[in-house]
């Protein structure tokens, strides 16, 4: 799939949707602000060019954002900060964005386990299957790691817990990028152990086993702190 043709529905660009929409609940960008510019914000959100682009149409078509020929893109409109977490500003954002997912998304699995369809199983499925291949089609192995837990979120059935990852997602994009970076893992390589990691909550759920999905995926999440924070006897 080339960059140009990313869909407007995948995690990463749900996750810049996100992270722009918080930009637009500060003070700052009142109506009639001028944005950054593309690549400014890119660089900021820690995402490519062509997912910034898709997020914007986004908020675009929600009235949030207009675009003006040769001056670049502005506020329209007012973000609800009440549906944001806004963006991680320290490590200790992060730590605790990772420990309170730990909460919410072991619960998550162990009602996914119990809940669970097999179109539910079969894209869990998928997700780890493409992450243990080592590359998506369009080299999007972030995204892939994202749309598994936003699979396990939804084969709970609730809405509560995809509306709560995806206003998440600026959070979980750049835990998932530090860690890769702080292992000088490239962009484009799956990590064997988190593949490893995913494929044991997928069969616990898909065993319906309540506690052992909720164990695997408190493991996973655990093993992830442990990858950016180390052993810190929390």
């Amino acid at each position: 799939m080339r960059d140009g043709a990313i869909r407007r529905n995948t995690p990463l660009v749900t996750g810049a949707v996100a992270a722009v929409r918080d930009l637009l609940a500060m003070p700052a960008y009142a109506h009639g602000t001028r944005l950054p510019s593309e690549i400014e914000l890119a660089e900021r959100i820690g995402i490519s060019r062509p997912v910034l682009r898709q997020a914007l149409s986004v908020l675009k078509a929600e009235g949030l954002v207009e675009s003006r020929r040769g001056s670049g893109n502005y506020a329209c409109g007012k973000a609800d900060a009440a549906f944001s977490f806004g963006q991680p500003e320290t490590m200790s954002d992060l730590e605790d964005c990772m420990r309170f997912r730990m909460v919410i998304e072991s619960a998550a699995a162990g009602l996914a386990a119990r809940r669970h369809d097999a179109q539910a199983i079969a894209e869990i499925r998928r997700t780890v299957t493409v992450m243990e291949n080592g590359t998506s089609l369009d080299n999007k192995v972030l995204d892939s790691d994202l749309q598994f837990h936003l699979a396990v979120a939804r084969a709970t059935g609730s809405r509560y817990y995809v509306m709560t990852l995806e206003t998440l997602m600026p959070h979980i994009l750049f835990g998932l990028q530090l860690g890769r970076r702080l292992r000088q893992v490239a962009p484009d390589v799956t990590s064997r152990r988190v593949a490893a990691e995913h494929r044991a909550v997928l069969t616990a759920i898909a065993a319906g086993s309540e506690a052992e999905a909720f164990a695997a995926m408190e493991q996973h999440l655990a093993e992830g702190i442990l990858r950016i924070f180390g052993n810190r006897g929390w």
